[in-house]
């Protein structure tokens, strides 16, 4: 299905539904980024009626969002691109932010989605009306819509975290996904909190610019060599792309399948291997040997480096970055400090880390990553009998097929709880599949003149006690690993 040799769109809706029962079935899109530009193609495909509300003044989502220095996608862009889109324009292999924001850009203008959405809008809540069998959909503006389903298109990676640390910095400081380009960092001494995915994008990137650069990491990242991260796509390949038969569906099955599958060889976790506490299988283990040669070779001569980049816990254990060696040649640098420690306290002057040790500062960034346990925050999602959503679920959000909950009929969740990557993939692919699932309950309702839809609870029930019982079985579950990106603050 995906390499789609013959031409078609499988994905695509094909209209089955009479116009009529289509057209008393209207929908609401929370967000407009890429999953809910995606909703909006399918839906006007099969004649349901649909307005997107986002919050934005413009499509993209995070790709909108997050303009800092350095922002790229970190999933092959021939695989990170909609199936039905061609994927034969993009100048490098994993696209910055300027050119991910214009393809979403372009797509939402050749199918005509962008006079159906409300820029500048924010949802702030939605309620189900028993009554009427619709949802009451609350917009920061003080109107209300009247939909018979909606779609939470929000996402995870949307609500930046910044911690709450004591003390009060007298300079700049900002988010990296709220980057003030106003302020000039050339010859500033810049504090870094953060050294993940985009941490590792953007200390490249301001190197040469800032006087100096503190980054502090609380742990350190495992990551695999890749070539290819800051390559621009060649003219050959361009060419191949467009013009020969099959090429360009091969070349992103090349990408969809060791990235979707494969990746999970080295992530289970065999209960009879020893040394649980570095690795939890002899593929981990062999994973932990190729990392840690990559950043051994590139580190030669840095003992004290090696000893602050190289992971103890388990590969792949948290989200795996990659290098094409411009993150390690940017710590061996002499105006560059990398860090192994939090930050307790801001000063007027500076940040002082977990250790004690005080590091001054012209300007702050957070590079703290978003609030992906606070599913849906900071929307109000009132169902059945007046249950709150986020009440309902406390600190364990979860739903069938990581969409729908019972309570919450014809509520939809796409990057719902439970969809996170872990191992590769692309959430373009996994949305797409999502939206499938989505259309067909919004056909089945049109085409049955039913009103409401949700799932069974011992479905529901069965659903999370099974995936649960999957990812125990997972490298991320690891009792070794004490910050990670897909646990709560329970660590599960």
């Amino acid at each position: 299905e995906e390499m789609e040799l013959d031409g078609a769109d499988s994905r695509a809706v094909t209209p089955g539904v009479h116009p009529e029962s289509a057209a008393a079935l209207p929908v609401v899109v929370i967000g407009a980024g890429m999953s809910g530009l995606l909703a909006a193609i399918r839906l006007k495909e099969a004649g349901f009626p649909f307005i997107v509300v986002e919050k934005n003044d413009g499509v993209g989502g995070t790709w909108y969002e997050n303009t800092y220095p350095g922002a790229r996608v970190d999933v092959g862009n021939h695989f990170y691109c909609y199936s039905f889109e061609p994927s034969d324009h993009w100048t490098e292999y994993f696209s910055r932010q300027p050119e991910l924001q214009a393809y979403f850009q372009q797509v939402m203008e050749r199918h005509d989605i962008e006079r159906h959405v409300r820029w500048g809008t924010e949802v702030l809540g939605a309620v189900w009306h028993e009554d009427s069998s619709t949802w009451q959909v609350e917009l920061d503006s003080g109107e209300t819509i009247s939909a018979r389903a909606v779609i939470s298109a929000v996402g995870q990676l949307n609500r930046p975290l910044v911690p709450d640390v004591a003390g009060t910095f007298d300079g700049p400081e900002f988010h990296t996904a709220r980057w003030d380009h106003d302020v000039d960092l050339e010859g500033k001494r810049v504090v870094m909190i953060g050294a993940g995915a985009t941490g590792f994008q953007v200390a490249p990137a301001i190197a040469d610019e800032v006087g100096h650069l503190t980054i502090l990491q609380r742990s350190a990242q495992w990551m695999f060599p890749n070539p290819n991260y800051h390559e621009r796509v060649g003219d050959g390949v361009r060419w191949a792309l467009r013009h020969l038969p099959f090429y360009g569906r091969w070349f992103r099955f090349l990408i969809f399948w060791p990235g979707c599958d494969t990746g999970l060889v080295a992530a289970r976790v065999d209960h009879g291997w020893e040394h649980q506490e570095r690795s939890v299988s002899e593929a981990n283990e062999m994973a932990r040997v190729i990392f840690t040669d990559w950043i051994a070779g590139q580190l030669g001569g840095r003992p004290d480096l090696i000893a602050k980049v190289v992971p103890e816990y388990p590969p792949t254990g948290k989200r795996t970055l990659q290098d094409n060696g411009s993150w390690l040649q940017t710590l061996k640098r002499p105006d560059v400090e990398l860090v192994r420690a939090g930050v307790d306290h801001l000063c007027s002057d500076g940040v002082v880390d977990t250790d004690g040790v005080f590091h001054g500062a012209d300007v702050v960034i957070w590079a703290t990553g978003f609030r992906v346990n606070d599913a849906l925050f900071p929307l109000r999602i009132t169902g059945r009998a007046g249950v709150d959503l986020r009440q309902h679920w406390g600190n364990r959000p979860r739903a069938y097929l990581g969409m729908t909950v019972p309570g919450f009929p014809n509520f939809f969740c796409l990057y719902g709880p439970g969809t996170n990557l872990a191992s590769g993939g692309s959430l373009i692919f996994h949305s797409e599949c999502e939206v499938r699932y989505v259309l067909q309950c919004l056909e089945l309702l049109a085409a049955h003149d039913l009103v409401a839809m949700e799932p069974r609870q011992d479905r529901y029930d069965d659903w999370y006690e099974r995936s649960q019982a999957e990812l125990a079985d997972m490298v991320w579950s690891s009792p070794h690993i004490e910050h990670n990106f897909y646990k709560n603050d329970e660590g599960v």
